[in-house]
């Protein structure tokens, strides 16, 4: 696999995982028929923080390994950020679209996620010397 599949690969898989934390929201503002903001509804500000934090995080490691790419990082050096960042993003995501508080997932989830974060800012500024 090129470079550049390997970030096609994260760069897709993320999208749908954000994706499926949208659709989450929308279930839950249809379901409580609240158009606007959270209203007080548990489940409701658990989906919308989820789908926030996935948008607050994904992104950013996603430019990341599209650097890593253009700088020519080698394809395991993508993988490793690319699958702790999404494997850190579903279980982050589950942990905190279905528990009030500290779970598994989500504690985890953003440990494998910041994890990612760190390597891939590691790799960008390595493979830019």
């Amino acid at each position: 696999m090129s470079a550049s599949a390997a970030v096609a690969l994260y760069t897709g898989l993320n999208v749908l995982i954000i994706l499926a934390l949208i659709w989450q929201v929308i279930r839950y503002r249809r379901r409580e028929k609240i158009s606007l903001g959270d209203g007080g509804h548990p489940g409701l500000i658990r989906a919308i923080r989820a789908h926030a934090n996935a948008t607050e995080v994904a992104p950013i490691a996603l430019v990341g390994l599209s650097a890593m790419a253009i700088a020519s990082a080698p394809v395991w050096a993508i993988h490793v950020g690319g699958l702790s960042l999404t494997v850190g993003r579903v279980l982050h995501a589950y942990g905190l679209s279905r528990v009030e508080g500290a779970s598994f997932g989500r504690m985890v989830g953003m440990l494998l996620s910041l994890i990612a974060l760190v390597w891939i800012g590691i790799a960008c500024v390595w493979a830019a010397f």
